[in-house]
Formats: structure tokens, sequence, C-alpha cells
């Protein structure tokens, strides 16, 4: 496996156990810090109630499709989108308002959580839709995932709808994070229920009068004199003036990029070296 693979995949597994710093992404792929998200019950989950002093009236039970748990004296209370402290403020003031209990102390635990998922797709080991917690990370759910593929980006996505319903397509810069000179304060970003997290393929091909023509994965900002000694340099046939390269544009054609020593690979693009003429 690659380093900064290897590197990312030590990062994973250290950041599950670690505390986490809570960021949000900004447009350009970095990140800031930001309040943590609250873990909010939702549909299916399932639900510890105790009352202290009050063992009778605890229940562990399943939050209904409209929200609410039927909780014994109070009836139906609605906790739905509430965090486990919000549900247990919720729970109190329903027995205050029956006038079962002067002042009852309630908590809420969630026992199971099956609302709270985010789906991590592309080129991971395991894609899926994993649970989370109120301080899990990219990097939790893609060492759940399996770890990034050999072909997969170092740059991954998070799609997330706003507070206004639009999807935002937030970039995420693992392999800056994992260089940063303070590993264990470095900006991770912090996951809700209901985003997906998708890690692109980064390859390139190449083609013609080299030494080893295939898919190669695009390594960091690796521009075309890379690419090619990446493929074992140029057979002696080989032109460094007669080089094409096919790119997708913005539309999804392909287009003709014009060459030269230093321009960067992007994922997808076709290299192909001609002979020399003479």
């Amino acid at each position: 496996m690659r380093f900064v693979q290897q590197l990312i995949s030590a990062a994973c597994a250290a950041f599950a156990l670690a505390g986490h710093v809570v960021v949000a992404a900004e447009a350009d792929g970095t990140v800031s810090p930001a309040s943590p998200p609250l873990l909010q019950i939702g549909p299916g989950d399932q639900v510890r109630v105790e009352v202290f002093g009050n063992a009778d009236l605890g229940t562990t039970i399943n939050v209904t499709d409209d929200g609410t748990i039927r909780m014994p004296l109070a009836g139906l209370v609605a906790i739905g989108g509430q965090s486990p402290a919000e549900a247990a403020k919720r729970i109190e003031a329903a027995l205050k308002t029956g006038e079962f209990l002067l002042n009852p102390q309630v908590t809420v635990t969630v026992v199971q959580s099956l609302s709270q998922r985010v789906s991590v797709l592309g080129e991971v080991g395991k894609p899926g839709r994993y649970a989370i917690e109120s301080n899990s990370t990219v990097f939790d759910l893609i060492a759940l995932a399996g770890g990034i593929t050999d072909k997969g980006s170092d740059v991954i996505y998070i799609f997330r709808e706003d507070a206004g319903g639009v999807l935002q397509r937030l970039p995420v810069d693992l392999r800056r994070i994992v260089s940063s000179q303070d590993a264990s304060s470095a900006a991770i970003m912090t996951l809700r229920g209901g985003d997906s997290i998708n890690v692109p393929k980064a390859t390139f091909f190449i083609t013609g009068e080299v030494r080893q023509p295939g898919e190669y994965r695009i390594e960091g900002d690796m521009m075309l004199y890379e690419a090619i000694a990446r493929a074992g340099g140029l057979t002696p046939l080989g032109s460094n003036s007669r080089i094409e390269i096919q790119r997708k544009g913005p539309d999804g054609k392909v287009i003709e990029v014009k060459v030269s020593k230093k321009l960067r690979i992007e994922p997808g693009d076709v290299i192909r070296v001609k002979e020399r003429l003479f």
C-alpha cells in the first residue's frame, strides 16, 4: 500500500480511539472549528429511560415513526429530533404536567441508533451505511468501511443538506490533515446523520511508448513528467514532444489537453506517448 494510504489508515485507527476536534469544511477544502453537533434521536432508535428513585418507571423502548415513545404514567412523549438530554427534559415535563411526580430526574440513553447513519461510497473496502455517534468523524467512518483502496483519492467529499434542504458538497483533504505537523489536533470533519461520504477514484491511464503502460493512481499533485516516470519512463522509441492527453471536460465531453512538462494530471486522464518521427 502506498505510504500516504498507510498514514491515513493509521490516522483512521488513531482518531477513532482518541478525542476528536470538531470542524466545519470550507469551500476550498480547508476546515475551521465549529460547535459539535448533538446526537439527535430519530425513528427506529432504541432508548433506555430511567427515572431516579422510581425504578418501576424505567423502560427500554423503540422510538416510533412519528418520533414518540409511550412512557408509563406520562403516555406519549415526542422526543424525535431531540438530543438525549433534551428528551429527558421533555419526559420530566410530561411527568410534572400530569402531576405524577413533583421533581422527576430523568436520564435518556440511546441503546441502539438506527436513524443516525452515514453512507460511505466509492473507493473503500466495504461501502455501505454505518451508524454514527455524536463525535463520529470522517476518519472513523472510513476505518469502519475498510479504508481507502489503492485507487482512491486523498481528497474525499461529504454530501450534506443545509438548513434549506440544498445539498452541499464539502471537500476534505485527508493528506493535508495527516501530514499536518500536529496530528493530535488535526482538523477532522465531524459527521451528521444523513451525510454521505464519497471517496472518488483517482487514477490515470498511460499507453504507447512507455515501459509499463497501464492504469496508475495519481499521487498528490502529480505532473506529466511524474506520470511518465511512474510508468517506467519512455521506451527507446518514445518521444517527449509527441504526447497526447485526453480528458473529460466540464460538460462530460472528451477534449484534448495542451501538453506541457509540468501539466497537472487529473483523474481519468488518458496519456498516449507516440513514437519519434526519426
